[in-house]
């Protein structure tokens, strides 16, 4: 069973791969997902329903990639210092993907997504990155309308 966690941490793979490549589209997912995620199930007690985590996985990927302006032009509003351009990929694509997460899943609480980057900001980060992630999602979460939480 795969955890959300692990969805996301794969959700960052990918994109780190098209960030990379400066390429992304459907096939490439596919090909991301075939070859690098099985298609399990979420290991989630309280989930309502079971999802497949190549399912989260491309919900999380695209909804990043079919939002990247808005999602970028919030993350350089709260940086105002550092443009996109100068954080790592690593760094990029965990703020793309809890930003998206703030911004449009309803249903994940803010704090869950701040807090879900940074634990995988530990794992595949520079030692000092969780405190720049930190930073900057807590100001795109002032940013964003609110929402009851």
């Amino acid at each position: 069973m795969k955890t959300r966690r692990s969805c996301r941490e794969a959700a960052l793979q990918a994109l780190y791969q098209f960030d990379t490549l400066g390429e992304f589209s459907p096939e490439s997912l596919q090909f991301f997902l075939d070859h690098f995620q099985a298609q399990q199930e979420i290991d989630d007690d309280d989930a309502a329903e079971r999802v497949s985590a190549g399912d989260l996985c491309s919900h999380l990927v695209r909804g990043v990639v079919e939002h990247a302006e808005y999602i970028d032009g919030e993350i350089a509003r709260a940086s105002a210092h550092w443009s996109l351009d100068r954080m790592s990929r690593v760094d990029r694509n965990i703020i793309r993907i809890a930003t998206f997460e703030m911004a449009f899943c309803p249903d994940i609480p803010r704090k869950v997504s701040i807090n879900e980057a940074l634990e995988i900001a530990k794992r595949f980060a520079a030692p000092e990155s969780p405190m720049f992630i930190n930073g900057v999602l807590d100001k795109i979460a002032g940013q964003l309308p609110a929402r009851d939480e």
